[in-house]
């Protein structure tokens, strides 16, 4: 980062910039910053030039600075992410990416205090909806009814807190911790199916967990096996977890008055189309905002307060459990409408009592479950409010995507999405020769193992493009399982602008190397002379006097050259605009014949009135190559012509001289940069700059030959339309 002496374009440069910048040492004082860095931590220029990078983060201390600056000066740069405490109190949570520069740490401080909050957000929705979306459980028991020895899932054992060990592989296990008032029931059962009177064993009864409360579980069994004799041997079944609806359903069977805070209960009639309300529980008022006599008149249906959207699929549910005869119902959750209006999500729990046809009715409960929904539906405006793009996995591979994924990686469902493997997201190698498929594979692992990976990654999309990422892998748990969160921050303008900055140093180093070379060697000559002027000089013996005044101007060419080149060189857009072509070169040549006196320098015809797209840089264009075209001249006197023609899109100009000419296998070579080389009377500089000058107004430079002797430096520029 340039400090506060440098050229005032640099300083406004930096003080535009929209990204905060600070400047530290290497004890982490802070010795610059921009307006930006100033606004992040709302503190004044000059309070920051007065602290320290421990001062602004409250958790590092010297030691930690002095470790990340050991960091830095090893690998010359370092990312980070660190909380800022701005000067009203409140934290801000940065991006800290700091790169050395001459012993200095300049940093790139971007404020994430938004996706931070967003982090922790879907951290804590997660967890709450991982507890909301626990469902029933089930789980598999196998019985050797002649030894007693029972095999049982971890499921029961975890659902009642035991472990296997503790429940024991007998029957008497479980017998003991049967609740004494369902034991006789539990057994009656049991002894039916036994005995044949039943085609299978079911009971609905209560155990005792480790922690002493009670638990709901329902057990269905079948006798599989029996002797000779019809004795059975082996019996097996399934158990499961409806402590939460049993209980609700004896709550259902209770006094009206214990409804007054629980849930809405419904009766319906069987196959009546809209379910006529024959009954609903006082509370309903209080929930849903109707009386229970409203609901109960014979012109109320129950499918009249669900919303329209929601009742196609509640009644094909409803019709889906008719067909298979099913006496309970779980329905998928949908939406009713109050009586005010609002829209609230239920829960509906249904069972269908038999009394014959003409007497059957569904008895169920509804519970509200708007808060839950609400919860679902903010994590999942999380999961798609995300800027970057966001996407799940396992071990299996993809499973969900946000919408940003669709559109980074040109992908139309996330249907679609979930097909590939991961690396069938990127080409068939890595920039490093690593192949996708093992570097994927092994940065997924580790996340898995280490809790995260985080990566630069090259990605393909579908139409083949590919562009460089940001990847940061992240382990969480979804329902009891382990998977990982990936994060895909696409970061090729982060890359195109570290190349450009790359270039920038690399030219700007050359350009130093170039310059002092050659301003030395100019200078140094001009102090021989005049070291000579100063003994043997006579009144009119000017030619010392010559050789001093020559060499000053092509050392003040060399400076205005290097001057341009540098103000090129940090440009980062071109700002164009309409020129006029003629007057600029005749301005140009008149300079130029001033400058250089003893050249011959002439425009050969007149000049077509035409306008190009270029800037201010465009005169430096031509005075490169006039001067170029003398000072590399061999003739006395030098002798130098531009003319210039033009057709439908483009002007051409020529600059012609009569020097030694340019040799076939240098003419392709002469417009790189320093390629005069250090050992030659020129820097190369000049020809360099006209290059790229051209090659941003869209044209280009050429070499020809000129006859009889000489060459002729041809630019091609397009007419503005």
């Amino acid at each position: 980062m340039p400090s506060p002496s440098d050229s005032s374009s640099d300083r406004t440069l930096i003080n535009e910039a929209p990204i905060s910048i600070f400047e530290v040492d290497n004890n982490g004082q802070c010795t610059d910053v921009n307006p930006a860095a100033c606004e992040i931590v709302g503190y004044s220029r000059e309070e920051l030039l007065d602290m320290s990078i421990t001062d602004l983060a409250p958790t590092y201390d010297d030691g930690e600075w002095m470790s990340e600056f050991s960091e830095v000066q090893k690998n010359g740069h370092i990312r980070t992410e660190m909380v800022l405490l701005h000067k009203e109190g409140h934290k801000v949570d940065v991006d800290f990416d700091a790169v050395l520069i001459d012993n200095r740490i300049v940093a790139y401080v971007r404020e994430i205090t938004e996706h931070k909050e967003h982090e922790r957000d879907l951290v804590t929705t997660k967890e709450r909806m991982e507890l909301a979306l626990e469902g029933a459980n089930l789980g598999i028991w196998d019985w050797n009814m002649q030894t007693e020895e029972v095999e049982r899932d971890e499921l029961l054992t975890d659902m009642l807190g035991y472990t296997r060990s503790e429940m024991g592989d007998r029957m008497r296990g479980w017998e003991e911790i049967v609740h004494p008032d369902d034991e006789k029931r539990h057994n009656e059962a049991l002894a039916h199916h036994i005995s044949n009177r039943t085609p299978y064993y079911q009971c609905d009864h209560r155990l005792r967990t480790k922690s002493g409360d009670w638990k709901w579980v329902r057990t269905m069994g079948k006798v599989v096996e029996r002797d000779e004799s019809g004795t059975p041997v082996r019996a097996v079944g399934i158990h499961q977890d409806i402590d939460e609806r049993k209980r609700a359903k004896l709550h259902l069977q209770e006094e009206r008055d214990i409804f007054a805070k629980g849930p809405v209960v419904v009766f319906k009639r069987k196959d009546a189309d809209g379910w006529p309300i024959e009954y609903v529980s006082a509370n309903v008022n209080d929930i849903f905002g109707y009386t229970s006599a409203q609901l109960q008149s014979n012109g109320v249906l129950f499918t009249d307060l669900v919303h329209d959207e929601d009742i196609g699929q509640l009644v094909g549910e409803v019709a889906e459990h008719q067909e298979v005869g099913a006496d309970h119902m779980s329905l998928d959750p949908y939406r009713v409408l109050t009586a005010e209006g609002d829209v609230r999500w239920v829960m509906e729990y249904t069972r269908y009592v038999s009394n014959g046809d003409d007497n059957s009715y569904f008895l169920g409960y509804l519970i509200d479950i708007t808060g839950r929904k609400e919860r679902e539906e903010k994590y999942r405006n999380l999961f798609e409010g995300t800027r970057d793009a966001l996407m799940l996995l396992d071990r299996n591979g993809f499973f969900d995507c946000n919408n940003q994924t669709l559109e980074l990686f040109g992908i139309e469902s996330v249907d679609a999405f979930v097909e590939f493997a991961p690396w069938e997201l990127s080409p068939e190698t890595q920039p490093n020769g690593r192949e996708s498929r093992q570097a994927a594979q092994a940065h997924i692992e580790a996340a898995f193992e280490e809790g995260e990976a985080f990566f630069e990654w090259t990605h393909k999309r579908r139409d083949g493009t590919e562009f460089p990422a940001e990847v940061k892998l992240s382990k969480f748990r979804l329902n009891g399982e382990p998977a990982l969160h990936a994060l895909v921050r696409d970061i090729t303008e982060r890359k195109e602008y570290e190349q450009e900055l790359q270039e920038q140093r690399d030219n700007l180093e050359i350009l130093n190397q170039v310059v002092r070379h050659d301003i030395r060697n100019k200078l140094q000559l001009v102090l021989a002379y005049t070291d000579l002027l100063q003994t043997e000089v006579k009144v009119n013996d000017k030619e010392y006097i010559e050789q001093v005044l020559e060499a000053a101007r092509e050392a003040v060419d060399i400076t205005t050259t290097a001057r341009d080149v540098t103000e090129v060189m940090l440009q980062s857009d071109v700002d164009r605009h309409v020129v006029r072509l003629s007057p600029m070169l005749e301005s140009e040549v008149e300079n130029v014949r001033s400058d250089h006196d003893q050249a011959l320098v002439r425009l050969d015809g007149s000049l077509p009135s035409v306008e190009v797209l270029a800037d201010d840089m465009l005169a430096s264009v031509f005075r490169n190559l006039l001067t170029n075209a003398i000072q590399h001249n061999d003739k006395e006197p030098a002798e130098v012509t531009v003319s210039a023609t033009r057709d439908d899109r483009s002007v051409l100009v020529r600059v012609a001289d009569n020097g030694p000419g340019i040799p076939e296998e240098r003419k392709e070579d002469i417009f790189e940069q320093g390629e005069m080389g250090l050992d030659s009377d020129g820097t190369g500089l000049g020809l360099y700059l006209v290059d790229t000058l051209v090659d941003r107004y869209g044209g280009e430079v050429s070499v020809e030959d000129n006859d009889p002797e000489g060459a002729i430096l041809v630019v091609d520029l397009p007419i503005a339309e």
